[in-house]
């Protein structure tokens, strides 16, 4: 790809907006300062006195079945660790207290979904307006399948700051099967539409981003990538994501690196639907406690409490193998591998 690489993880590059669907040049200085923050707290193992990013799982509910996702896995082989309650919604209480914490102690962003669809959260437009009422910078990702156009509209007004649409193939077919049970063209539709209201409203700050899994075969990607970036730059979508896959159930532990320090246990921290607390995007059956909201630890108290620093402290000194959890991610491999 020739296009220039805005962000680069890992396992995923973003390549950057065109100069006519560029949002940077309408977002204030403290944007940039926290997005640098991101970055040198990641690389240099920095986890400050707080986190700078939350991730809330508004729901673990979602509309679809695919195949690499890992809800989809868990509930094929009938495992309950993932969500030993079942399936719910977050209360919208427990929310505001958390949003509030994080206001007054530096919290600088938030995004709205973790295994389940945000979409189907109905207090979802709440959430998106008390967090940036806050003064947070607000991100969604979703699979657009219920992004009606009065949804998007409320969204919008609500203070929605980015929205990263998940869309995994350009073409029809490979869609299809792999988001099973959402369809291609009233997908695409959708996110037309919202492209059609975020303009209307005139909104030149908002961030919008399409992204997918690439396959796991590297052969073919190329001609996959040029056909996904033409799709979405004709819908003026700015930014354009390709992730590597994580292959559910692999024995990743036999292909990791010796060493990996993981960015994200300095920078980011998750709050399931049912206010209890997790490290990382890849501990899906919940095998790192951190507590919950219920066991009355704030947030903060859990940011810096004995868990998490043992499992930095692990990461730190080459000894990451030491957790259960983080020798089968597959990230430490993944990130080996070109995107």
């Amino acid at each position: 790809m020739t296009q220039i690489v805005a962000y680069r993880s890992p396992t995923y590059y973003e390549l950057a907006a065109p100069p006519e669907l560029d949002w940077r040049p309408y977002r204030p200085p403290a944007y940039f300062a926290y997005r640098e923050d991101w970055l040198r707290r990641g690389e240099l193992g920095q986890p400050g006195t707080f986190p700078i990013h939350l991730d809330f799982d508004p729901t673990n509910r979602c509309n679809l079945q695919c195949p690499m996702c890992p809800r989809t896995y868990y509930l094929n082989l009938g495992e309950k660790d993932w969500a030993p309650k079942g399936l719910g919604d977050m209360d919208i209480e427990l929310y505001k207290k958390l949003i509030n914490e994080g206001a007054r102690e530096g919290l600088k962003s938030v995004k709205l979904n973790f295994l389940g669809e945000p979409l189907l959260y109905k207090d979802l437009v709440e959430m998106v307006a008390l967090a940036r009422e806050a003064g947070l910078w607000v991100m969604l990702n979703t699979n657009a399948v219920l992004l009606t156009k009065d949804l998007s509209r409320r969204l919008l007004l609500a203070g929605l700051t980015d929205i990263f649409f998940s869309f995994d193939s350009p073409y029809q077919k490979e869609y299809e099967a792999i988001r099973v049970g959402a369809s291609y063209q009233k997908v695409l539709d959708n996110i037309a539409s919202f492209m059609d209201i975020l303009s209307a409203l005139n909104l030149k700050a908002v961030q919008t981003r399409a992204s997918m899994v690439l396959p796991e075969e590297p052969s073919g990607r190329e001609e996959i990538k040029a056909d996904y970036v033409k799709l979405f730059r004709d819908l003026r979508v700015a930014e354009i994501g390709f992730g590597l896959p994580s292959v559910m159930g692999r024995d990743y532990a036999s292909l990791n690196p010796k060493t990996f320090l993981c960015p994200d246990l300095f920078r980011r921290l998750f709050v399931y639907h049912d206010g209890v607390y997790g490290p990382c995007c890849g501990d899906w059956a919940r095998q790192i406690p951190l507590g919950s909201v219920a066991d009355g630890r704030s947030l903060k108290e859990v940011w810096l409490g004995p868990e998490l620093t043992r499992l930095r402290q692990k990461h730190q000194t080459g000894s990451y193998r030491d957790i259960l959890a983080c020798e089968g991610c597959s990230v430490p491999y993944l990130s080996t591998l070109e995107v």
